[in-house]
């Protein structure tokens, strides 16, 4: 099977000395093409810093990260760029613009032709409950921004997608839909890498990531991590790694 990410042995911490902080740690993990990767771990984990490296934006400390065939960081990787979208768990939207500006800003930004931005926009702003096109981006509610910026990932339909808990204050109906697009893309070929601490929505993933404080607890297939311990739902699972972790530090 292809893997589109590939990460061996990651560390990746903040700050030196007595302000260091140790973020990821001996971290590895495998993302199959075409599949839907639920990254799975309370706040403060290193689930941001891990999607962070993943995109470029943080270099690893030491080991190795591959993004679609090529070493981050080097002048083979794609990404960051076109074949990447991102949607980060801060806001991060011009506020002067309204929707549409934001839509055409980043559209353009893709090489996208104004038709084409107009035709995902309309069907965006359907799909995700968005205000009008003309709405100002500073006027929105924290969950619209929130959308807004799913709407920014989503626009250029890109080969791999880093979604930072997309679902965050979403309504439980517009989370089924936008699941359900998620496996209609990965279907279709696209990679999605998603962060949640709602167990119940990783268990829709094809394969999760189980992070504790900068390390993976376990990785697989939700069905196969359940199993061994006859567990019947995921959050089960978690709770006896977390306590069997805890055990292990111990001793």
């Amino acid at each position: 099977m292809l893997m589109a990410i590939r990460v061996e042995g990651l560390f990746r911490g903040y700050g030196r000395g007595k302000k260091r902080v140790e973020v990821l740690q001996d971290y590895s993990m495998r993302v199959e093409r075409g599949a839907i990767y639920g990254l799975l771990g309370p706040s403060g984990c290193g689930k941001t810093t891990m999607l962070k490296v993943i995109l470029g934006r943080l270099r690893p400390e030491a080991g190795s990260v591959a993004v679609l065939g090529a070493e981050v960081g080097t002048t083979e990787c794609t990404v960051p760029g076109s074949a990447v979208g991102y949607s980060p768990q801060e806001i991060a939207l011009y506020e002067d613009l309204t929707i549409a500006e934001t839509l055409l800003f980043h559209g353009r930004l893709q090489q996208m032709s104004p038709q084409q931005i107009t035709e995902r926009q309309e069907w965006l702003i359907e799909f995700l409950d968005l205000p009008e096109a003309g709405r100002q981006v500073g006027k929105l509610s924290g969950g619209q921004k929130r959308r807004t910026s799913l709407a920014v990932a989503l626009l250029h339909q890109p080969e791999l997608l880093l979604l930072d808990e997309p679902t965050v204050g979403v309504d439980p109906e517009l989370r089924y839909r936008i699941w359900q697009h998620l496996r209609e893309i990965a279907d279709a070929g696209t990679t999605v890498i998603i962060t949640t601490h709602y167990i119940d929505e990783a268990g829709q993933a094809d394969c999760v990531g189980m992070m504790r404080d900068g390390v993976l607890l376990a990785e697989g297939k939700p069905q196969e991590l359940m199993a061994p311990y006859g567990h019947t739902s995921l959050e089960e699972t978690f709770l006896h790694l977390c306590r069997r972790t805890n055990v292990n530090e111990v001793e």
